[in-house]
């Protein structure tokens, strides 16, 4: 993590009465250094790579932390484990239907999309979600 988003994160940690444990700094790197949106326990064997001591258990319980004060966010979706994500701005994520891969879609704005939702139901909307699926790369060679 850079220098700029620890203090961040020390500051967003400190306000909700936490602090940068050694682990949560490990499963933040993790997180900063995957390739799309990985799962709990393929953060847990990235970070188990770095210290082979960590407890899954230990794992779960960062992120369960991270997401509570919103550093992380989890994504929930049908048939694919929960995923975790640093990026908090508004975004599409596509997910292969094949290996469950999830990425983000570069350079697409979802424009007034959640502002027309908020408008036009009674709900009170906590976060728009929008997940498009299709065939990753890897998977449409196979």
């Amino acid at each position: 993590m850079s220098g700029n988003l620890d203090s961040e994160v020390r500051d967003q940690l400190k306000r909700s009465g936490y602090t940068l444990t050694s682990q949560r700094r490990a499963v933040l790197e993790a997180l900063d250094e995957s390739d799309g949106h990985p799962s709990a326990e393929e953060v847990y064997l990235a970070v188990k790579r770095r210290n082979p001591r960590v407890a899954l258990g230990t794992v779960y319980q960062a992120l369960s932390v991270l997401e509570e004060v919103g550093i992380v966010e989890s994504k929930h979706w049908a048939d694919s484990p929960v995923r975790y994500d640093l990026n908090l701005d508004p975004h599409l994520d596509i997910r292969c239907v094949r290996c469950g891969r999830v990425d983000e879609v570069p350079g697409v704005e979802l424009g007034g999309l959640e502002a027309g939702i908020r408008n036009n139901t009674p709900y009170a909307v906590r976060r728009t979600a929008v997940l498009i699926e299709g065939l990753c790369p890897i998977c449409q060679k196979a």
